[in-house]
């Protein structure tokens, strides 16, 4: 198969997780899709680094983190919570909504860690190379996340 097609077929296997981690990290629908082009872009260009094919999702998921994080830095853009549901509608297979809203609460350090392990099925290793971290760090956000998801969950019962 030709490069080129290979690439194509391998961006569209992956391009709802690209828009899911997008998303996470930078909470607003059209960044996310503006992030997933250009990372999808910048991968093409340089698809001659690729050295092993079969690292190729976690290798696009880190030029697309890269390139949200690039778009935080020139906006600083603050985005309210409370809309974190409506905008990720119908792109996330979620069969619940509850817990939805419980991860838009979270800062989108980790949101980020969160829907790249549990959404994504990346190992903490992986996670680590993709968000350029330390596999401390990794845990340690996995860690709060659960923990501040769990405090979210507990006072949207009472």
């Amino acid at each position: 198969m030709e490069t080129k097609e290979w690439f194509v077929q391998q961006v569209k296997l992956y391009e709802a997780g690209m828009y899911r981690l997008a998303m996470s990290i930078l909470y607003h629908e059209e960044d996310a899709r503006d992030a997933a082009q250009e990372a999808v872009c910048i991968a093409y260009q340089k698809i001659g680094m690729l050295r092993d094919k079969e690292r190729f999702r976690p290798w696009i998921m880190r030029i697309l983190a890269n390139e949200c994080y690039r778009i935080l830095r020139e906006k600083k853009k603050v985005i309210v919570t409370e809309d974190w549901d409506e905008k990720i509608t119908g792109t996330w297979e979620m069969p619940d909504r509850q817990l939805l809203q419980a991860i838009g609460k979270l800062n989108e350090d980790m949101r980020a860690v969160v829907v790249l392990f549990y959404y994504e099925g990346f190992s903490i290793k992986e996670i680590a190379g993709i968000l350029k971290l330390s596999e401390s760090n990794v845990k340690t956000r996995m860690f709060r996340a659960r923990k501040q998801l769990k405090e979210i969950l507990m006072e949207d019962e009472e």
